[in-house]
């Protein structure tokens, strides 16, 4: 597994557990905090999941943790402009996390290649998702990047 794709994965099951509804006022209290709070997050996360970052991989994702965290609203309305036929309550908490780390990885994080983006979400939902999943997600991520480009 290569290292982008551990850090991405790691974001994914953080955010993931922050859509489960135990942790619903955990997410609120994040929204509103500033960096160093979302950091003590990861890192209590870190230690219950035994994931070992180096310096520079923990500040990417703290960063990108941070960045879906503090867009949550904006990534939530761009996702829901290109869900067809779709209301975004009606999706799974699995391709919700995805949609949403994708969805910043889309507009914030250009540096990687949209396609790249894209198959990575297609990978973690194939392995995290349902049966249909991935073909789903390359949908919604295919229509928000063509949206991007506009």
């Amino acid at each position: 597994m290569s290292t982008q794709t551990k850090i991405r994965e790691f974001c994914f099951q953080y955010l993931f557990h922050l859509q489960l509804p135990i942790f619903s006022e955990a997410k609120a209290e994040l929204l509103s905090e500033d960096k160093s709070q979302i950091k003590n997050s990861l890192n209590d996360f870190k230690e219950t999941t035994n994931s070992l970052f180096n310096d520079q991989e923990n500040e990417k994702v703290l960063n990108r943790s941070y960045g879906v965290i503090q867009n949550y609203q904006e990534l939530e309305d761009k996702i829901s402009n290109n869900l067809k036929n779709w209301k975004i309550n009606r999706l799974s908490k699995v391709d919700h996390t995805i949609l949403l780390l994708a969805s910043y990885e889309l507009m914030y994080e250009k540096e990687t290649p949209r396609n790249v983006v894209i198959n990575e979400a297609i990978e973690l939902s194939k392995k995290f998702g349902a049966q249909d999943s991935s073909r789903f997600i390359n949908g919604v991520l295919d229509n928000l990047s063509k949206s991007l480009e506009n």
